[in-house]
């Protein structure tokens, strides 16, 4: 994406080191979700932890609309990831317990259960 004069974004951090450009496509993700496009906005919050993969709130906002699709291996999975970067992320910590309870409830156990269990 191109910035002022031909110069990236990606070249521009803000506070956390968070790529403009990241940002950009996270802020643009959740104008989509507050208009109802849950697709579209999971794929800019794709696109965002693409261009900067440690970015917290962009992990936690693609795990909580992969619930709400419904895709709850993959939620699961983007929760996972937030943990391990910051494992007292209390947010992440409890939508992943919410998620695993409504599986098991389910009958739709998580792809891999001992690696979910070691993480509890």
């Amino acid at each position: 994406m191109p910035g002022h004069r031909g110069i990236t974004m990606t070249r521009f951090m803000k506070d956390g080191g968070i790529p403009l450009e990241a940002q950009y496509m996270y802020h643009h993700a959740l104008f989509l979700l507050a208009q109802g496009k849950k697709e579209e906005a999971l794929n800019d919050f794709r696109r965002a932890i693409a261009i900067a993969p440690r970015f917290c709130e962009a992990l936690n906002a693609t795990g909580t609309c992969l619930f709400e699709l419904e895709q709850y291996d993959e939620a699961v999975r983007k929760f996972d990831k937030l943990i391990e970067i910051d494992p007292h992320h209390s947010e992440a910590l409890s939508k992943r317990e919410m998620i695993l309870k409504k599986m098991s409830f389910s009958g739709n156990p998580p792809a891999d259960p001992v690696k979910r269990h070691r993480m509890s």
